[in-house]
Parts: C-alpha cells; sequence; structure tokens
C-alpha cells in the first residue's frame, strides 16, 4: 500500500490523497509525491508539487483567514499585530538583510579569488620564462 495525492484539475493545487495498492497506475492530476511541507497553495506540474511563490502564500493565508472569520463571527479579531509578531517580523527583516550582506560578501570573495588565480597565472609564467 502506498499513499497518492491529487490535484485539482482546473487550478493543479492539492485536493485529497489516498492510499492505493502498490501496483496502482496514477491517473491524470496525481502523484506519489507527497506535498507536505510545500509553501500553500502548493500546485502539481509534472508530477511534482510546486511551492507557491510568497506573494501566493501570504494571499492564501489571508484568504483561509477572513475564510476562518466568516465561519467564526465570535472569533477575536486583532486589527494590530502584537508583539510576538511584530519581533517575527523585525528577526525576518533582519535575516534578510543578513543573507544580503552575505551574498555581497560571497560576491567579493569570488572576485579576490579570480584576482589572487590570475596573479598567480602572470607569476607562474615570469617563472618559467
Amino acid at each position: 500500500m502506498k499513499g497518492i495525492y491529487r490535484a485539482d484539475a482546473t487550478n493543479q493545487t492539492f485536493i485529497s490523497s489516498d492510499v492505493v495498492a502498490d501496483d496502482y497506475q496514477l491517473q491524470a492530476n496525481e502523484t506519489f509525491e507527497n506535498p507536505t511541507g510545500k509553501l500553500e497553495p502548493a500546485k502539481l506540474v509534472n508530477g511534482s508539487w510546486i511551492d507557491a511563490t510568497l506573494e501566493e502564500h501570504q494571499a492564501y493565508l489571508d484568504a483561509m483567514q477572513q475564510d476562518y472569520l466568516r465561519q467564526h463571527p465570535a472569533a477575536p479579531q486583532s486589527t494590530e499585530p502584537d508583539k510576538s509578531d511584530q519581533a517575527v517580523n523585525l528577526l525576518g527583516q533582519q535575516i534578510a538583510k543578513v543573507q544580503q550582506q552575505q551574498t555581497i560578501m560571497m560576491q567579493s570573495i569570488n572576485a579576490l579569488g579570480q584576482l589572487v588565480a590570475k596573479a598567480q597565472g602572470t607569476t607562474d609564467t615570469k617563472a618559467q620564462a
């Protein structure tokens, strides 16, 4: 027995899963690949689940929250992010900045390495002459 995962035929997003026999032949919009852990709404493309973009994921979360609030009107509705949300947001901004600095540093290191390799190549050529 093994699991299969189905995508909606229209938008290719996950709709259901099932357990099938080991010799089961996949139908259209089915895969053995588990979409768990993908950014929702993940899409099935050529038999593999592809993460949603960050924008798609945020829109999905917002829509889910609005749907929940419609179904549960008595649920508390926060208009201001709480301190933990603000802290997580600030941490995310700091991580993004560090990643940007790391990318710049790696580009600088690569450029320096190319300069060193070029300098060594000219030194080796002079030594051979």
